[in-house]
Parts: structure tokens; C-alpha cells; sequence
């Protein structure tokens, strides 16, 4: 062999090697755009429980419905004690796990948030259909006269049960 077509082959076979793992490799996206909400900025929500909050994802059922894992995570300031729950495909707001959010912070943005994570599983009982489901945050404050919250960076997302 010719020594100047040595590296050639080198760069070929390394060529290939890296092109077979990025075959290989499962994508990195694993939800869509419509199961993940990302919020970046502050958002302030007051009144009594319950209003929408108007954070929604979305999830298509085959047809065999099977539960969802809802999962929200948030940075929160609230000035007094919030409920927080869901409304399944336009439904009312109902609590179908975790509801309860505590006092912390001012309740103008500025200064320490909180953290808060809450997990519902839902299940065709609770109003899940085969197609395209909704779930949208729900909540308010749990006592008069109404409390502020203060909504950091949070996301909500949902994935189909396997």
C-alpha cells in the first residue's frame, strides 16, 4: 500500500466508527414538545382556589389508555398557604395528589424562593380518553383574603405510564 493513502484509511475507519455510534446512540429528545412546559420567568398568581394557572402539557393515548405521571416542579414565593392541583382535558380543578404549598418568601419576586415538587399519577378514572389529554395547573389560595404566589422557574411534564 501506498504510504500517503495510510491516514486516508485511518480517517475513513475513524470516520465510520463514529458514524455507526450516532446510529446507535437513542435520541436525546425523549418527549415531545407538547409533554414538557419549561417557564423561565416569574409569573404572580392571586385569588382564592381554584383558577387555572394557565400551564398546560398534553399526551396522546393510544387505544388502550393507560395512567400518566404528571410531574411539577417549581422556585416559589407565597404569602400565604396555596393549593395547587389539576384540570384533566378542560375539566374542573381537582385534587388528585400532593396539594398543599406553604408560606415563603415576600411574595414580589425578589429575595429567596422555595422549592416544591409534586408527582399525580392519573388514571383513566380520572378522565383520561384515548387521543390527545390536557392536563393544566390549578390552584389558589387556600384562605381569605388571598394570599400571593410568586411562580419562579418551574416546568410541568408529562409521560405515559409503560
Amino acid at each position: 500500500m501506498r504510504p500517503e493513502l495510510k491516514p486516508l484509511k485511518r480517517l475513513a475507519l475513524c470516520w465510520s466508527v463514529f458514524c455507526l455510534a450516532l446510529m446507535l446512540t437513542p435520541a436525546a429528545s425523549a418527549v415531545t414538545n407538547k409533554e414538557l412546559l419549561r417557564v423561565e420567568h416569574n409569573q404572580a398568581f392571586q385569588g382564592l382556589c381554584c383558577f387555572s394557572w394557565s400551564e398546560s402539557v398534553a399526551v396522546s393515548e393510544p387505544s388502550t389508555v393507560a395512567p400518566v405521571i404528571v410531574t411539577w416542579s417549581t422556585d416559589y414565593q407565597a404569602t400565604g398557604s396555596f393549593l395547587v392541583a389539576l384540570s384533566v382535558n378542560g375539566g374542573p380543578c381537582r385534587f388528585l395528589g400532593p396539594a398543599w404549598i406553604n408560606p415563603f418568601g415576600r411574595g414580589d419576586g425578589g429575595g429567596f424562593f422555595e422549592s416544591h415538587y409534586i408527582q399525580w399519577l392519573i388514571s383513566p378514572s380520572d378522565g383520561l380518553h384515548k387521543g390527545i389529554n390536557t392536563f393544566t395547573l390549578c390552584g389558589g389560595a387556600a384562605s381569605s383574603p388571598p394570599a400571593v404566589i410568586v411562580l419562579g422557574f418551574n416546568t410541568l411534564s408529562v409521560r405515559t405510564s409503560k
